[in-house]
């Protein structure tokens, strides 16, 4: 865990500003800063979400996902966090070097993006997740649909907080893990211990949220950042 805790509360200080807001701008870093593990967004090639993928990358603050120059050889050895947004199918290669990271004891959040997916590619989506990460998923669910009508989604874990979605779920599947969020009484996101490391799966994407300045979905994701 080498954010600090002052850290984290001044991004979500920033967080919590107006919407639109830049988050704090910070002196130059000390020494022992310079040595900050860093978090690092990814998408697959079929970016079904690109809007996914912009809203991480809009509130990770730079000095987090700028890599110095001995850190370029291999990056994801110095990542602490590593996000794959919007995921739609899982090239092995992408699911090898994840599961490396996991076993260097690296956070990994795997967010789905295959609500829309038709049948077949939606199989191919399930089947991916399965062989790379040993992650199941079960079928989409809209939520906005009656009956459910439940267009939230409560996290229980790393904090509680609620934060509205705006796509259609991918849940998890019965598997080992602890559930961490839920739309209703249908799970959302999963968490499980691979190793060393922390796999996280959200089955409702959480980038959107963030792009549009949601303060509670700031919030949930540098909780996850503080406990990695």
């Amino acid at each position: 865990m080498d954010i600090t805790r002052r850290e984290f509360l001044g991004y979500t200080a920033g967080a919590m500003s107006v919407v639109g807001a830049p988050l704090p701008h910070w002196t130059a870093p000390s020494v022992a800063e310079r040595r900050l593990k860093k978090w690092r967004v990814f998408c697959s090639d079929q970016d079904v979400l690109p809007e996914s993928s912009a809203g991480y990358r809009a509130v990770i603050p730079q000095r987090r996902w700028r890599f110095e120059p001995w850190e370029q050889s291999d990056p994801l050895s110095h990542c602490s966090l590593v996000i794959m947004s919007s995921v739609f199918l899982l090239p092995e290669k992408i699911a090898e070097r994840l599961r490396m990271c996991l076993l260097r004891g690296t956070t990994v959040i795997i967010e789905s993006g295959a609500g829309f997916a038709s049948h077949l590619e939606f199989r191919k989506h399930r089947r991916s997740l399965r062989e790379g990460l040993g992650l199941r998923v079960a079928g989409p669910v809209n939520l906005w649909s009656p009956p459910r009508a439940t267009p939230y989604v409560d996290y229980t874990w790393p904090i509680r907080t609620r934060v509205r979605d705006f796509t259609r779920l991918v849940p998890p599947a019965n598997q080992p893990g602890e559930i961490i969020a839920w739309a209703g009484d249908l799970p959302v996101a999963l968490r499980q211990r691979v190793g060393p490391g922390t796999l996280i799966y959200i089955g409702s994407p959480l980038g959107p949220a963030l792009l549009i300045g949601d303060t509670e979905a700031i919030r949930w994701l540098y909780a996850v950042a503080l406990s990695a």
